[in-house]
């Protein structure tokens, strides 16, 4: 169950992730691409706004300089100047005139809510208005009765050289905030100064209004929901909400609005830019503000970016639920399939499993039809194949163990004649003496004993070719030394100048059998080494800097290449004698791994060859 459930979870892995990883990347894209669709669209209907409401309001200072150039606006403006007369006779004629002309005006222009004359003297000579109550098609002219503050025209008109209007925002109690434009009504042209004003008050919410229709078109729109898709705002220096497409929110402070804050506050700054805001009803909005020249206002228009990532967020979840239905179907398949197709190998893997275990009878069942099933045949053909090798192996295995036991005897055998060899040689000429004879006799019991020893172990089992290691003891080196010495190098005295340099005691942890036939098989090969050339064998021993116990058998013969101590000195079989066996150096270094030491070789050709055996120290052990 366990199997089955990685095996589905791996294919899960790899059908799954590349899947959802897609699925997320085009989730990813689509959010960002309407991001930047909205953006786009946003900035640009700003753009037409800001610059629609720009020549909407150059339109209507032009209407006004029209009007304020007019020769009866001039000859009414003058008219009170004049003499009484002149004004009694034709005083009413020109406010009757002057009554049509702005009421016409204000009549065919719905962006203003009064027009009032000014005189040179800066009286108030009339007004034509809208009437606060919702009769708006009738306009109200007054001539007389008229307070001074009213309606008053901007104190530049009296100084500026141009006739050209100029707008100011002020607020209106019952309108709110209103731009009153100001142009100046020049008299005479040899007298300047002396000039009438024309002001006019436009609606900004009429104003900006006008311009909303087309930015008001619905960028995005969601089936089954009534939410606004655009957003049109405008703001004053002060914060006030001259402009809004909920009409409820018009003229209030823009604190009515706190999710609005952030970007107002860039608006009420004066700023140019673009943000996201989230709305009472939990909508992501993104509002692109500027602010509208020659005004105190600043415009907003904003787009409703969770509606115009609707579908983009609706899409994206759909692909990621589809990726991970279609990657977990997938994988599913897959999974039954691998299982379906891999049973055999399971089968084949466990048969394999219990001849590794040494069940090398074991077969593997498998169908007939099954694809493996030659495989599994060849499995039992190479099992039955092993058993038959072991089998020869084990018969060569027993042969060849009996072969090297043979050689070991053998190489030991040549050791014990070599040294009665040598006890013979010298007995010719030194037999006389009696010393010679009583080391000669000890020497001769002793290789009898080795000789016995020999054939003792013939009996007994073999379990490396060195021969059954004891438990390493404390062991004085220097006896064994002495002994081996007087057996091998002693008799070669005649022939070859032996050194001894040895100290009182040296203590080592070792088998002292074993260790005796290391030093035996040193001596010897130093002296077979030198041959029938006259030379030195040095036998010295002592410790090491580090308190280690060594002995070392050093001789003047040919010496080894390095080439030959590299490749095949201490390997089984390796010799430079002509009747050597090859064995003993092997075997010296099996003994003094085994007891946990190291020998080591210096050997140049023509000059000689030194080993060195160290030892781990005894010394403690002695101690207890």
């Amino acid at each position: 169950m366990q199997s089955r459930s990685r095996i589905f979870l791996t294919f899960a892995l790899f059908c799954v992730l590349p899947l959802l990883l897609l699925s997320g990347l085009n989730f990813f894209l689509h959010l960002k691409s309407s991001k930047s669709l909205l953006t786009e669209q946003v900035e640009d209907e700003l753009a037409h706004a800001t610059y629609d409401f720009d020549d909407l309001l150059r339109h209507r200072q032009r209407e006004l300089n029209d009007v304020a150039a007019s020769d009866a606006l001039r000859k009414y403006v003058t008219a009170p100047q004049a003499q009484a007369s002149v004004v009694q006779a034709s005083g009413n004629d020109q406010i009757s005139e002057v009554k049509d002309s702005l009421t016409q005006f204000l009549r065919d222009r719905r962006f203003y809510s009064a027009v009032a004359v000014v005189s040179p003297d800066r009286r108030l000579l009339s007004v034509a208005e809208f009437p606060r109550s919702e009769a708006k098609d009738e306009i109200v002219f007054h001539s007389k009765d008229l307070l001074s503050n009213q309606i008053r025209p901007d104190e530049a008109v009296w100084t500026t050289s141009e006739q050209q209007a100029q707008c100011t925002l002020v607020a209106q109690p019952e309108l709110g905030k209103t731009l009153r434009c100001t142009t100046p009504i020049l008299v005479w042209e040899e007298h300047p100064k002396a000039r009438g004003a024309l002001v006019a008050d436009l609606r900004t919410d009429v104003l900006i209004s006008s311009i909303v229709p087309r930015s008001g078109v619905p960028f995005f729109k969601r089936e089954g929901t009534s939410s606004q898709s655009v957003m049109v705002i405008a703001l004053d220096d002060s914060g006030e909400i001259v402009y809004h497409t909920n009409a409820a929110l018009k003229h209030q402070s823009e604190n009515s609005m706190p999710y609005f804050r952030e970007v107002a506050a860039a608006m009420i700054a004066g700023q140019s830019g673009i943000q996201l805001y989230r709305s009472a009803d939990g909508d992501e909005w993104l509002a692109a503000y500027a602010p509208l020249q020659s005004t105190r206002l600043s415009l907003a228009v904003a787009g409703n970016y969770s509606l115009a990532a609707h579908y983009a967020r609706r899409n994206g979840w759909l692909g990621i639920a589809l990726a991970l239905l279609i990657g977990s179907t997938a994988a599913m398949f897959l999974a039954n399939y691998y299982q379906r197709r891999t049973k055999s190998i399971e089968r084949v893997t466990i048969g394999v499993d219990e001849i590794v275990k040494g069940k090398l009878d074991h077969r593997i069942e498998l169908l007939s039809n099954d694809a493996l099933r030659p495989l599994a045949d060849n499995v039992g053909l190479v099992t039955r194949q092993l058993r038959d090798q072991l089998a020869r192996e084990a018969e060569g295995l027993q042969f060849q163990s009996f072969v090297r036991l043979s050689a070991v005897l053998t190489h030991d055998l040549k050791n014990a004649i070599e040294a009665l060899s040598l006890i013979v040689n010298n007995m010719e000429q030194h037999y006389e003496k009696e010393e010679f004879r009583a080391d000669a006799m000890q020497s001769l019991t002793a290789a009898t004993d080795k000789l016995r020893a020999l054939v003792a172990r013939l009996s007994n089992p073999v379990n490396t070719l060195s021969g059954e290691h004891k438990r390493p003891r404390p062991v004085d080196l220097v006896p064994i030394l002495k002994r081996v010495i007087a057996m091998t190098a002693a008799q070669a005295r005649v022939q070859h100048e032996i050194r001894i340099d040895l100290p009182e005691t040296l203590v080592a942890l070792v088998d002292g059998d074993r260790m005796d036939k290391v030093m035996e098989n040193l001596i010897i090969n130093g002296l077979e080494a030198m041959g029938q050339k006259r030379g030195t064998l040095t036998i010295a021993a002592g410790e090491t800097a580090t308190g280690k116990p060594y002995f070392s058998v050093s001789d003047t013969g040919d010496g080894m290449s390095e080439r030959f101590i590299a490749e095949r000195l201490f390997h089984p079989f390796a010799t430079t004698k002509r009747k050597g066996v090859g064995l003993g150096l092997y075997t010296c270094r099996e003994v003094v791994t085994a007891n946990g030491g190291t020998i080591e070789v210096e050997s140049r050709q023509g000059v000689g060859t030194t080993f060195t055996v160290v030892l781990p120290s005894g010394q403690s052990k002695r101690g207890e």
